[in-house]
């Protein structure tokens, strides 16, 4: 948890943005982001994650640990293409921006939603990736009920 306190307070201090600021921004009091700094508070939900990811203009993975790169990832020169037109098949190709391809047969859905979540801004990117992690965790906790055993 300590490596999340630790970036919370480096991404303010580079942003040169005072604990009220945070605060105000966040819609708690100073107390609370010094808190969250020193590690006082140990669960931050995720709406203040994606909140403080918006404000310091870093990615949320960043801020949580989960990621060495800051940077809110630039999905500008990414392109998605249905190859099945070019090539004739049923494979749908991810170009990413380094040039790897990734080929996989994903449903016109999930084509759908990617096209969806290229059009968002930033904010709005966050807050489908947060629902998704919801929805995954709640379908996560219901498999682990219905399948207890599995849990061994």
């Amino acid at each position: 948890m300590a490596l999340i306190n630790d970036r919370i307070k480096k991404m303010r201090i580079k942003k040169g943005l005072t604990l009220i600021e945070v605060a105000e921004y966040i819609g708690v009091k100073d107390a609370t982001i010094q808190r969250y700094e020193s590690g006082n508070i140990k669960n931050i939900k995720h709406e203040t994650i994606c909140k403080l990811a918006e404000l310091f203009q870093c990615d949320p993975c960043y801020l949580m640990g989960w990621s060495e790169d800051a940077n809110i990832v630039d999905n500008s020169n990414s392109n998605i293409t249905n190859s099945a037109v070019v090539q004739g098949n049923n494979a749908t190709t991810l170009i990413v921006k380094n040039g790897d391809t990734y080929k996989k047969e994903i449903s016109e859905q999930a084509v759908e939603l990617l096209r969806i979540f290229e059009s968002l801004n930033v904010k709005e990117q966050t807050e489908l990736l947060s629902f998704a992690f919801d929805l995954e965790e709640k379908n996560n906790k219901k498999q682990k009920e219905e399948n207890p055993c599995q849990n061994f």
